[in-house]
């Protein structure tokens, strides 16, 4: 695995005039949608280069008395608060002072944004994009399917939360909790995993040990609060789900969007012992349990959400 935080040996005590090449910068961290440099750091300003991936999203969190500006140097992002939406490009900027909600940057293409902020943030982000990155690598280690599966099922979560006009709170752990929703297959053996015929009762315990085993990882990290839509993910609406048989008003929404999600995306993907199933026959199945396991306003604006996806 690639050092996360790369530290350039530059001469901080340095006086007068400092130029630094392109590329250059005092720190740097990385994920696989975002790269984040610290450019300066003098008494408590900050000054961070942001890049991201298309269809990366950057959550503008409430941080107390700090002012943060956000300027963006390329690309088109959108920018969603609770009560709206923008469009962002090259030359636009964002100041966040005092905020009550989370605001989201949404990536429409690869972008770059200048980030200013009045209090040390940078060593913040390098630890909570540690942590993210430790566990998904650990996924992805373990089981090679679940790692594009993720992405995939992020998107089609993230896209539904919109269509059902959940806060940006919610959102912002919906996203946590749809991208690391099978993190707890790190504590599942991977023959069992991988295993190509049945499993055993026993075997199929510790399949569903894995929620719960997921929300005690993310107990230990900044994600937390995303912990219970992790838990919860294979409930059902009518108690029919594990591991704990939760029904009706008892399962949180945002688990029942990745519930759904998940689905979709599992019978439309190849697997070794099946071959996938086309779009309309997993739409069909989904509405076939709409009002048994799934909400049907979730189901509804999943079935938008899809409709958006495929017109980008």
């Amino acid at each position: 695995m690639d050092a996360l935080i790369k530290p350039l040996q530059l001469q901080q005590t340095q006086k007068g005039l400092i130029v630094r090449r392109q590329g250059e910068c005092i720190e740097a961290v990385s994920s696989k949608v975002t790269d984040i440099r610290l450019l300066t750091a003098h008494q408590q300003v900050e000054i961070i280069e942001i890049s991201l991936r298309k269809d990366a999203r950057l959550t503008l969190v409430p941080s107390g008395s700090a002012v943060e500006t956000y300027y963006v140097l390329a690309g088109y992002l959108t920018c969603t608060v609770s009560d709206g939406l923008n469009t962002l490009s090259a030359g636009d900027h964002v100041i966040a002072q005092a905020l009550e909600e989370p605001a989201i940057l949404s990536a429409i293409t690869e972008a770059r944004i200048l980030y200013v902020t009045s209090q040390p943030q940078f060593h913040e982000i390098s630890e909570d994009l540690g942590q993210l990155r430790r566990l998904s690598v650990e996924v992805e280690m373990k089981d090679g399917y679940t790692a594009d599966h993720c992405d995939r099922l992020q998107a089609l979560s993230y896209a539904t939360g919109l269509e059902l006009g959940l806060s940006t709170s919610r959102l912002r752990l919906l996203d946590q909790g749809a991208y690391l929703h099978d993190v707890g297959k790190i504590s599942v053996p991977i023959e069992i995993l991988q295993k190509p015929s049945s499993l055993t009762s026993s075997e199929w315990d510790a399949i569903k040990r894995h929620p719960t085993a997921g929300r005690e990882l993310l107990d230990k990290t900044f994600m937390k609060e995303a912990g219970k839509i992790v838990e919860q993910h294979h409930e059902r609406l009518d108690g029919s789900g594990y591991p704990y048989g939760l029904a009706g008003s008892d399962v949180l929404i945002e688990a029942t969007i990745v519930a759904v999600a998940d689905t979709y995306d599992a019978m439309t993907t190849d697997r070794p012992y099946r071959r996938a199933l086309s779009r309309d026959e997993a739409l069909a199945e989904i509405q076939k349990y709409a009002g048994v396991h799934y909400p049907k306003e979730v189901v509804r604006a999943f079935m938008s959400a899809i409709k958006k996806l495929e017109k980008l």
